[in-house]
């Protein structure tokens, strides 16, 4: 469904720290963020465990953190709205220019939209993602 690279002037535990405060995502995201439950014992602070609400385009849904740390973040949908086996993978690659950001979503769109319509509104949003936080970076 989506993936998506962008080049970031910024090291991986930046890049971390910013995807991990929910609280704030939605500076970047077309959507707000709510924690509904914090991370496990012995996890950073946002990190594996932690769920958050998310609410976009009309949808609230719940998503989960399954890993967090400077390779990247790892996070699925609980449940199976608004996609069926919703998994998203953001990975982290350090190189001369700061990170490349690689964010990957593999999911199953509901019966009643088709597929491509699905995909296409996930890559515009994320692209916008992806290019907010480089500008984000830029302007440090």
């Amino acid at each position: 469904m989506v993936n998506l690279v962008q080049q970031v002037k910024a090291e991986p535990e930046q890049l971390l720290n910013l995807l991990i405060d929910h609280e704030n995502l939605s500076r970047f995201f077309n959507a707000s963020f709510n924690i509904v439950r914090a991370s496990q014992e012995g996890e950073i602070i946002g990190g594996k465990g932690t769920q958050r609400r998310v609410t976009t385009m009309g949808q609230c849904f719940i998503e989960e953190i399954t890993k967090a740390d400077v390779e990247g973040i790892e996070y699925h949908i609980v449940g199976s709205r608004p996609l069926k086996h919703h998994r998203g993978n953001i990975t982290f690659s350090p190189n001369s220019q700061g990170t490349l950001m690689s964010y990957y979503i593999e999911g199953i769109a509901p019966s009643y939209l088709p597929s491509f319509l699905v995909q296409y509104l996930l890559n515009r949003d994320i692209q916008k993602t992806m290019k907010a936080i480089a500008k984000h970076f830029d302007t440090k």
